[in-house]
């Protein structure tokens, strides 16, 4: 392989391999904020039994609720692993493209719209799991409020 064809296909792959690594960051932040709401689940959990009858309802309704991020989540990470592999073919794809002679820019194209696409919809998710999460915080200033009058 010619030099020059090298410096073109680097060339080519460096967008690629920076939107990879701000999903990357992405993931890790996803991957925290699914981590809390589990790790609460299951204090909740050990909570219930020796519960006063009063909170029960309360507790269980804080675990529907964080299961529901958790699933959120899950499908937020879901959408960014596969913008990832997106640009991942998008590079094989260039690299291909270019030691072989190949005309791939269609497939190049619409993996890398599709890559853009499962980005936008994992940031949905993510913002809906933040939404859910102040709503929830808010019931549960209301609930503290009511208790304290």
């Amino acid at each position: 392989m010619e030099t020059t064809t090298l410096v073109t296909i680097l060339q080519a792959s460096i967008a690629p391999f920076v939107l990879i690594s701000g999903i990357g960051l992405l993931l890790l932040s996803m991957t925290n904020r699914i981590a809390r709401p589990t790790d609460l689940i299951r204090r909740l959990l050990e909570m219930l039994p020796t519960a006063p009858e009063r909170d029960v309802k309360f507790l269980l309704g804080q675990v529907t609720v964080l299961r529901k991020r958790c699933s959120i989540m899950r499908w937020a990470i879901f959408y960014s692993i596969l913008a990832i592999v997106c640009v991942s073919c998008v590079m094989l794809l260039l690299y291909a493209s270019l030691l072989f002679d190949i005309p791939l820019h269609f497939m190049v194209e619409v993996l890398f719209g599709g890559s853009l696409v499962s980005l936008i919809i994992s940031l949905l998710y993510l913002l809906e799991d933040i939404r859910i999460t102040l709503r929830s915080l808010d019931l549960e200033i209301e609930r503290h409020e009511g208790n304290s009058d």
